[in-house]
Parts: C-alpha cells; sequence; structure tokens
C-alpha cells in the first residue's frame, strides 16, 4: 500500500541488529550476528541476523524476513503499526492518504476504537456528572484517588442498568451488531442484549497510540446475589479486533514517557494509579491474566529492565517465580521489588510514603537472586541434608539462565554459603541442565551448504524441493546482473509456482530492469505478513547454497526447476486414468528427456 521508495527509506534508517538486540543477545559471527531465537526455546544459537541484507533467520524454527517483519512477529503488529513504528523510531510520518486506511480491516478497527472512545467518554461523564456517579466517586475518594488522577485516567462508572450504555450508543447512531463485536454489549441465549458493564467502576486500557482498546471494571459490592449468583470482582473486555487481554498492558501509554529505561510490573489497575499519583511514573500492570511472553515482548521495546513488584503472599511469589523465567526466556532482565509490611504497592504506600517505596525499588534483586532466595529459604544449610537438597534445587533453578557469567557468579556464591565446592555444584547444574534439555525440542541448528553444482535429478519430481529450487534461482539472480541476464532469457516471473517466489521475481527483474541492484530487505517488504513465503525468502538470502560457479549452477537450478514442472504435469495425465491425452503424454515424456541430456 505504500511506495517501495518510502518502505526501502524507512528501513535504511532502522539497523535491524540495533533493533533486534533489544530482544536478543547478538553475538558477531562472520560476517553476521547469532543469538538464541526469540521465537521458540533453544540452548544453541540458530537465530541469524545479516547487517549486509537487513534480515533475520532462525534455522531452528523457520521464522525470518526483514526487520518490518521482525517487528510485526516479536510485537504482535499488522503490517502498518510495525511500518509506523519503525518510521517513529526513524522520525518519519507516514501518509494518511495512502490507500491503506480503506482496507476493511482497518475500517472495522477504526470504528470499533471511535465506539471505545465514545463510551470511555459516556462512563466519564456518568461518574464525574450524574447522581448515578456518586457510588463510583465514593469508592474512588475511599482508595484515596484524587480527581486530577480521574481525569488523568479517563476513569468513570458503569451504572447499575440493563441498557443504559447500549441505549446512548445507539442513539450516537451505532448499530447492535458493531457494538457487540466491540464488546461493549453483551448477548443472552433469548437474543435479549444488555450492557457487559453495570455497578462497576471502569478503567479504560489505552495503547501506546492513545487508542481506547478496551475496559476493565471493578464491582463495588461483590457479596453474592439474592440467586446466589456472585459477579467476577474484575471484568474486562472480551477479545476483539482491537483488544487482546494477553497482549497489552494497562498504563502503558503513560509509563513510556517516563524517563529511564525500567518499568516496574505490578498485577492490579489501582496499584498502577496509586503509584503513579505518588509519583512514580513508570508503572504498568497486566490485564488481570498471569503474565505472557507477548507481554514481556512489549515492556522489553520500552525497557531495559523490568521491576516486578506483586503481592507479598504467596500466590504473588509464585507469579513473581514464573515471570523471572518468562522474562529470562525471551532474553529480557528482571529484578524483584520487595515490599515489607503490606500486601500490595498501593498498600505499602498508603502507609509508608513515597520515599519508602522508592528505596524499596532502589534494594530490588536481580530475578535470579530472588528466586536462589526462595529455595534456600527451604532448608537448613546448616546441615549437611539441607545443603544437598539446597544445592539440587538451586541447580535446576540456574539451568533456565542463559547467561554463563550469571550462572558461574552464582555457583561461586552457593560454594561459599554452603562449603560445598564449586566443581561438585557445577557439576549438578550440568546434569540438570542436560535433564531438562531432554524435555526441549530439538534444536539443531544449520543447513548443509552444497559446493557443487546441483544435480537436476535431484530436484525433478519433488514438488517439496520446488521453493527451495526457485529461491535458489532467484538469489543468484539478486545477486549478480549476468545471471539474471540468463534467468531472465529463460523465465518470466509468472513461471515460477509459488506466489513467494513469483512475487521475489517481479520485484528482482523490476530492480536490474530500473537500473538498480535488489535490495532483499526491500523486496521481503512486499510480504505484509510475517508467514512463510517471508520466513522462506530470508533463508535463501541470509545463509544462501554456494557453488563453485554460479553460472552452471544457475543453468542446472533452471533445468531443475522446468523438470519439477514437467513431471508434475505427467503426473496429472497420470490421475486422469483413460481420459488421459496420449498426444499430450508423449510430448510431455518426450520433453523430460530432453532436459535429461541437457548439461
Amino acid at each position: 500500500m505504500y511506495s517501495q521508495g518510502l518502505i526501502s527509506e524507512i528501513c535504511s534508517r532502522n539497523d535491524i541488529v540495533d533493533y533486534v538486540s533489544r530482544y536478543v543477545r547478538l553475538k558477531k559471527s562472520g560476517r553476521g550476528y547469532t543469538g538464541l531465537c526469540p521465537f521458540h526455546n533453544e540452548k544453541t544459537p540458530s537465530f541469524h541476523v545479516s547487517p549486509d541484507k537487513q534480515l533475520f533467520h532462525c534455522f531452528g524454527c523457520g521464522a525470518g524476513g526483514n526487520l518490518i517483519q521482525f517487528v510485526m512477529r516479536i510485537e504482535g503488529l499488522d503490517f502498518r503499526d510495525a511500518l509506523k513504528t519503525l518510521a517513529d523510531r526513524a522520525g518519519m510520518a507516514l501518509p494518511e492518504d495512502d490507500g491503506y486506511d480503506n482496507d476493511a480491516a482497518i475500517l472495522k478497527k477504526k470504528k470499533i476504537y471511535a465506539m471505545n472512545k465514545a463510551a470511555a467518554r459516556f462512563f466519564y461523564d456518568t461518574l464525574t456528572k450524574t447522581p448515578a456517579g456518586r457510588e463510583g466517586l465514593k469508592y474512588f475518594a475511599a482508595r484515596r484517588i484524587k480527581a486530577e488522577t480521574i481525569n488523568i485516567y479517563g476513569l468513570g462508572f458503569a451504572p447499575e442498568s440493563y441498557d443504559m450504555l447500549f441505549s446512548h450508543m445507539r442513539e450516537q447512531g451505532y448499530t447492535q451488531e458493531e457494538l457487540l463485536e466491540a464488546g461493549l454489549i453483551s448477548q443472552n441465549e433469548k437474543g435479549s442484549v444488555y450492557d457487559r458493564f453495570r455497578g462497576r467502576v471502569m478503567f479504560p486500557i489505552i495503547d501506546v497510540r492513545g487508542n481506547v482498546i478496551g475496559f476493565g471494571g471493578r464491582i463495588l459490592d461483590d457479596s453474592p446475589r439474592a440467586d446466589g449468583f456472585k459477579p467476577p470482582k474484575y471484568l474486562n473486555s472480551a477479545q476483539t479486533p482491537v483488544f487482546d487481554k494477553g497482549r497489552n498492558l494497562f498504563s502503558l501509554n503513560l509509563a513510556k514517557n517516563a524517563p529511564g529505561r525500567e518499568l516496574i510490573l505490578v498485577e492490579g489497575y489501582m496499584d498502577v494509579i496509586s503509584v503513579y499519583q505518588a509519583g512514580v511514573k513508570n508503572i504498568v500492570a497486566t490485564l488481570g491474566t498471569a503474565l505472557t511472553e507477548q507481554q514481556v515482548r512489549l515492556l522489553n521495546r520500552y525497557s531495559d529492565e523490568i521491576l516486578i513488584c506483586y503481592d507479598s503472599d504467596e500466590a504473588g511469589v509464585k507469579a513473581a517465580l514464573r515471570a523471572i523465567d518468562l522474562i529470562g526466556s525471551v532474553g529480557g532482565r528482571s529484578r524483584v521489588i520487595r515490599l515489607r509490611g503490606a500486601k500490595d504497592p498501593d498498600e505499602y504506600i498508603k502507609a509508608n510514603g513515597v520515599e519508602a517505596f522508592r528505596e524499596a525499588v532502589s534494594k530490588s534483586v536481580p530475578g535470579t537472586e530472588f528466586k536462589l532466595m526462595q529455595v534456600k529459604g527451604k532448608y537448613n544449610i546448616e546441615s549437611t541434608d539441607g545443603k544437598v537438597k539446597f544445592i539440587s534445587e538451586a541447580a535446576d533453578a540456574l539451568s533456565t539462565v542463559n547467561d554463563a557469567v550469571e550462572v558461574d557468579a552464582y555457583i561461586s556464591r552457593m560454594a561459599q554459603e554452603t562449603g560445598i565446592g564449586r566443581e561438585a555444584i557445577y557439576s549438578e547444574y550440568k546434569k540438570k541442565t542436560a535433564r531438562n534439555r531432554l524435555f526441549r525440542p530439538n534444536e539443531e541448528a544449520g543447513r548443509i551448504r552444497r559446493t557443487e553444482v546441483p544435480k537436476a535429478e535431484a530436484y525433478s519430481g519433488e514438488r517439496k524441493g520446488s521453493i527451495e529450487t526457485e529461491l535458489g534461482i532467484l538469489r543468484l539472480a539478486a545477486e549478480e546482473k549476468r545471471i539474471y541476464k540468463i534467468v531472465k532469457e529463460q523465465l518470466s516471473p509468472q513461471d515460477f509456482d509459488s506466489d513467494a517466489a513469483r512475487l521475489i521475481a517481479e520485484e528482482i527483474y523490476k530492480s536490474w530492469d530500473g537500473g538498480q541492484r535488489p535490495e532483499p530487505a526491500v523486496i521481503l517488504a512486499k510480504f505484509q505478513t510475517d508467514g512463510r513465503g517471508a520466513a522462506d525468502a530470508a533463508g535463501a538470502f541470509i545463509d544462501p547454497v554456494r557453488y563453485d560457479d554460479n553460472e552452471t549452477a544457475v543453468k542446472q537450478l533452471i533445468r531443475a526447476m522446468k523438470m519439477d514442472k514437467v513431471s508434475a504435469q505427467i503426473a496429472e495425465e497420470e490421475k486422469k486414468g483413460n481420459s488421459m491425452d496420449i498426444m499430450r503424454m508423449a510430448q510431455l515424456h518426450k520433453e523430460y528427456e530432453k532436459l535429461k541430456r541437457q548439461q
């Protein structure tokens, strides 16, 4: 939808190594970089980044593409939002009259954003301007929330009414079907519709671009009703085209503007609001569910370190331990804030003040250290049995840590604390690491490189290999103009079977014919998804098969491609049985034999 020139400029202004390094610890390897893939769990690096071609590819799980596709996959964005993210990063603006906004899916999202904004205004006005909102104001007053904070967060109140919001939104011109799709109303088995949120204080959930994407609502009275039904204390919007509670965070729209590169992660809306009101702005919360990988990746985009500040009860500690492992699994860094004498941040600040909270933040401990502290607290390490159990469980905890230096440092500390030799502890760690890897998928990476000219017969009749053959031809055509001329003489873009190869061929032909060298990263921008086509193409470009003689190789690959097509046509004729065209079959066999004899 955007011009190739604009996409090329956005890609050129964003270095893929610099961007990927925010999520992956990359190490120099030849002309490129390698690291642990952020898209699947692995111990042996199979993730490759090429700064020359501005591409990435994982030979373990197959993910690949250019920087736009990396942003789409890592942050869960569509093509336009990923491109906008990179444009913003480069200080560029995307044109609004490019035709993209006429896409049906985009129009639907815009309509839902508009409905959510109107609903947020309704809830806010109900809270602050009507008698029905007095209950909500009493609740916020009891929680010491100021009017200024209510305004900053756009807090509101959903009245205890069957269809007050529904009626209001109908007056605004929205249909029942649209309101159902936006998740603002619900429908029962009899077909009757009613407001989803009733008798609740409302928390608008706003994305980093300022769009209201959904709502969280807290009930004022969570005691069972007369019929015995106990409504949920918190209720979030249902999943919609613009809202997924596992992919978003509350208050990130405000926290992203806070100074520094740390984000404090808490569990509840009120924890965020209370801490923010006290002057600590870099704070966000999950949306009523356990932390997800998508949320961690979103946090990593705006921070170098995530400070976990969960409730101090047993459930909070368990959630913190899970969060530490999840953050570490995607290459992030975590610390844990410990609050003494209070259940949660909201309670702590009210009891001790913001300076005490800031001090607790400054004394936060690394995630790995917090894990080992929890293990150590379970055993008496003065006894031999306690030492053995502590070492065994601590080694298990360390087996999920990817930083070898960090592991070594903690093993040295454990040796000092227990009097057990480093070698023995390290041996236990290695044993636990090896055992845990048995339960992970095979992580063998890389591919066998061919240095000889391929044999056409190895490809013919095997449709599975046709995409590799086609991409192999195009990769060679993109590297050298003289090779491109050989390809163009025998093949047009329409001769390629796969959609991916056909699209790439069109771009390579267009570039060379226009007097420019093809740019793989710009070509892959034609794939406005992060799917298989982009991944296959990235794999061919980023770690290509090398041949002793490219000219001979491309001729053999073209021959292999043609033989494959003829073989497929023969198979189609054979399927017809008695109705097959005998003359056609004879011609195909003759053509196949002719190709086979070519050198």
